[in-house]
């Protein structure tokens, strides 16, 4: 065909295309979609350097070259005689893009760049395609009746082949990705970033496929129309972006999600205004777009505040985790103190008690009552001071780890005994009967640290006596046949303990709000340390009240041998 006379038919087709469709839906699908695509990605690729935006950046480009590439084979920009050159390059243009949007995908989700196979899996899919396009094989000609180019159908539907594979495998990666996440925001993230790009793919994808089907198997008269609608997908995909740069921070880009949402919108709206084809169509397009940068400004300006409010936080959590540190530390350093000190002090408290019953017996000389008497109240505080400084000295060596349990089998309801037996002179003292009962019906061996079994049920029989003002201490030692398990009950008439009060009482340094009016000494850990001793053999140790003044029983449940 002579030069002029194909320039003509390319005139002539041109003339045919804009009365076959409207020249408004026509650019405003190529022209601010185009447009909206490169701006949002040059400026994540500005505002963020790196692989993701990089990444995202040639998907735009990508797809801005295809719809300059598309509609100027519609609208023959560069010359009527280069039409034919820029439709050769569309499907190539378009494989690009599905492979540049499949390893956006991929960057997103695993934060690093195409493993080597895949990039040899891509190229080999590639090359034929890149082939056949540089040796003109995929034209053969242009049909001046229908205004069409002739393809080679075998080489023209290849490309779409491709192109389903990387959106079956943007699909299945982002499917097997969310799979492998516990954390359910971050779950929700790859979803969302995976439907992002799928929905986009399909758009273009099904329009493409479908205009191309149509045309080869002349089903209706002008069969590309429909390839104009798959560049709507393009906005679809923007919005998912900047929903995933608000709500989760994507591209470490902040206030920017909302800012693209709204400018993607407002840009829209001004395309529909230049395209408008009639005044009422102009109007409504006028007021839409201003009630777009109406509320666009003030979602921009909430959602800012937002994101100022969430910075403060994370600083404030920052600050947090740094103070709990440091005071980690400083309760670390507290109860190596508190083990020295006790340490430094248990030595010259035993030689005070040990020099002070040698004089108590008369070792050095008979001493006058009135001394005898002043010594045994020195041998009494001495004696509290020395239970104190052992608290103290266990809970450092229960907050440090050093605590050490020599488990054996121990006849715990004889145990028991002893130690009531042992405590009767002081309960006889306070005018307060202190009784002993075994309602075992099985075994009572059990397997723990004889010492520091003996060392809990001593300080909880020893507290039913301080804080008993009168009535009685009952010392029950229970068990069933066939049970792992036996108890001890330690009961009393006192001060009870009200409900506020019971769920701390094993906290160091906490004792009943009524404990004082009855008995002002005490260290406040003999409590602490009762749990955590019984816990450790493996027990438990718990309250019952009914309470304040009515009386309170401490329960103690062994693992039996």
């Amino acid at each position: 065909m002579p030069l002029v006379e194909y320039l003509a038919t390319i005139q002539y087709c041109f003339t045919y295309v804009i009365d076959q469709i409207s020249i408004e839906l026509l650019l405003y699908a190529h022209i601010p979609t185009a447009i909206v695509a490169l701006l949002f990605g040059l400026y994540l690729l500005f505002k963020n350097p790196n692989r993701i935006s990089f990444a995202l950046f040639l998907v735009s480009l990508s797809f801005a070259l295809w719809c300059f590439l598309n509609l100027n084979t519609w609208f023959p920009f560069i010359g009527s005689a280069n039409t034919m050159f820029t439709w050769s390059l569309i499907d190539l243009t378009g494989l690009f893009l599905f492979f540049f949007a499949y390893r956006f995908l991929y960057v997103y989700i695993k934060k690093k760049e195409l493993p080597l196979w895949q990039t040899l899996v891509v190229l080999v899919l590639l090359l034929p395609t890149i082939v056949t396009t540089l040796l003109g094989k995929n034209l053969t000609g242009f049909d001046a009746v229908i205004c069409e180019s002739i393809e080679n159908e075998l080489v023209t539907l290849y490309p779409y082949f491709v192109q389903a594979i990387f959106l079956l495998g943007a699909l299945v990666l982002g499917f097997n990705e969310q799979k492998k996440i516990d954390q359910k925001e971050h779950r929700a993230e790859i979803v969302l970033a995976t439907l992002g790009i799928t929905i986009f793919l399909l758009f273009f994808f099904s329009s493409t496929l479908l205009a191309s089907l149509l045309a080869n198997f002349a089903v209706v008269e002008y069969a590309y129309n429909f390839g104009i609608y798959g560049l709507f997908g393009m906005p679809i995909l923007l919005i998912f972006l900047g929903y995933l740069i608000v709500r989760y921070q994507a591209f470490d880009i902040k206030v920017f999600g909302a800012q693209a949402i709204v400018i993607t919108l407002v840009i829209l709206d001004a395309a529909g205004i230049f395209f408008s084809s009639s005044r009422s169509e102009l109007v409504v397009n006028v007021v839409t777009a201003l009630i777009v940068v109406l509320f666009g400004s003030f979602l921009i300006r909430s959602v800012k505040k937002e994101i100022e409010g969430r910075e403060r936080n994370e600083e404030l959590a920052k600050e947090l985790a740094k103070t709990n540190t440091r005071l980690r530390e400083l309760d670390r350093q507290k109860s190596e103190f508190v083990s020295i000190a006790s340490h430094q002090l248990r030595s010259p408290l035993t030689s005070i008690r040990g020099y002070t019953s040698m004089l108590m017996e008369g070792s050095f000389g008979k001493l006058p009552q009135k001394a005898v008497d002043t010594l045994g109240r020195i041998l009494e505080s001495s004696s509290y001071m020395a239970l104190s400084i052992e608290d103290f000295l266990n809970v450092s060596r229960i907050e440090q780890g050093r605590m050490k349990y020599e488990n054996t089998n121990v006849d715990v309801c004889d145990m028991a005994k002893k130690v009531a037996e042992e405590m009767q002179q002081a309960a006889l003292k306070k005018g307060l009967v202190l009784l002993f009962r075994s309602e075992a019906k099985g075994s009572t061996v059990a397997h723990v640290d004889p010492g520091k079994t003996r060392q809990v049920i001593y300080n909880l029989i020893d507290n039913a006596l301080k804080y008993t003002p009168k009535g009685s201490i009952d010392v029950v030692v229970r068990s069933e046949m066939g049970d792992k398990k036996m108890s001890i009950d330690i009961r009393d008439t006192g001060v009870g303990i009200s409900k506020e009060t019971m769920g701390r009482l094993f906290d160091k340094f906490v004792r009943a709000r009524n404990a004082n009016s009855v008995n002002v000494s005490g260290t406040d850990l003999g409590l602490y340390v009762a749990k955590q001793m019984i816990e450790a053999m493996g027990g438990k140790i718990t309250i019952a009240s009914e309470g304040e003044g009515k009386g309170s029983t401490f329960t103690i449940e062994l693992p039996l041998a």
